[in-house]
């Protein structure tokens, strides 16, 4: 009976050194650090056991152990420290900016911008990745096609296949005149500051169309002249009935003033002051 009751008290130290011994769980990490590629491949962490770890896709070490060990079934703490790759600001190409807006660090995009008057080829954003930045762009200058000949007129071009900002220079031959712009300019997108110009044949008249011509002027000269002079003449005419009518009425009113002047001085010796001065002349004699 006793050996019996005594095997619970042998036993009872192992079990408390197999509690203490017991298997850590698989780690459980933050999105920029993960277990290297040697341990993600344990299927069991004893006791005192190491594990690595390492930065994720897209960050560096900046500091901290890459180990941690197993202790009573408890991870130690991660002091590994992760930082994200910073690609820097990319190569600029000629006549090429970038608009950095979310900055350069791993994942951040750029947009590419080419000056005025380059296209751009390639790609318009780019993002840094673990290689750096990805993508390639170029700005190419501009060309423009070059415009089909005008008939009867001659056009000349800096180059066969004329860039942006150069000048064609257009003109026409002998008895054409040019109509829209002698000069046109390629422009930006690839298109010109207007449509070419067209000669347009000058019309010259001919030799019957020029005396049928004088003959009119003629003719009418002749009915101008006609027609002055009749207008003359019953001008002429007018303003001499008009003299005269202008004459007679003058002398009309002349001549009643004439009158009513002589009738007024006869009048006052009519008004019998004559008559009442002899009466009493004979009025004092009988006196």
């Amino acid at each position: 009976m006793t050996s019996v009751k005594a095997w619970p008290l042998l036993l009872l130290p192992l079990s408390l050194v197999s509690m203490g011994t017991a298997d850590c769980p698989f780690p459980v990490l933050n999105g920029k650090i993960i277990l290297s590629s040697e341990s993600i491949l344990k299927n069991s962490f004893p006791d005192n056991s190491v594990a690595f770890v390492e930065c994720a896709k897209g960050y560096v070490r900046k500091e901290g152990s890459t180990s941690i060990t197993c202790l009573n079934g408890v991870w130690s703490a991660v002091e590994l420290i992760c930082k994200k790759i910073d690609c820097g600001e990319p190569t600029r190409s000629p006549h090429m900016s970038y608009v950095i807006s979310d900055g350069t660090l791993f994942g951040a995009y750029i947009k590419t911008i080419c000056e005025t008057g380059y296209d751009l080829e390639g790609s318009s954003h780019r993002q840094c990745l673990v290689s750096g930045w990805s993508g390639k762009a170029e700005c190419i200058l501009t060309t423009c096609n070059l415009p089909d000949p005008i008939e009867h007129g001659k056009m000349s071009a800096p180059r066969d296949k004329p860039e942006f900002n150069d000048v064609i220079t257009f003109s026409c031959d002998d008895n054409y005149i040019l109509v829209g712009n002698s000069f046109i300019t390629c422009g930006e997108y690839g298109d010109y500051s207007s449509p070419p110009p067209k000669c347009i044949a000058i019309t010259t008249p001919t030799k019957e169309s020029t005396t049928t011509n004088k003959a009119t002027t003629t003719d009418m000269t002749t009915d101008m002249t006609t027609a002055s002079s009749h207008s003359h003449g019953g001008l002429i005419e007018a303003l001499t009935t008009g003299f005269m009518s202008a004459s007679a009425i003058i002398a009309a009113v002349l001549g009643g003033i004439s009158v009513y002047r002589h009738l007024k001085y006869k009048g006052s010796y009519n008004t019998g002051e004559e008559l009442r001065t002899k009466e009493e002349l004979l009025l004092n004699q009988s006196v």
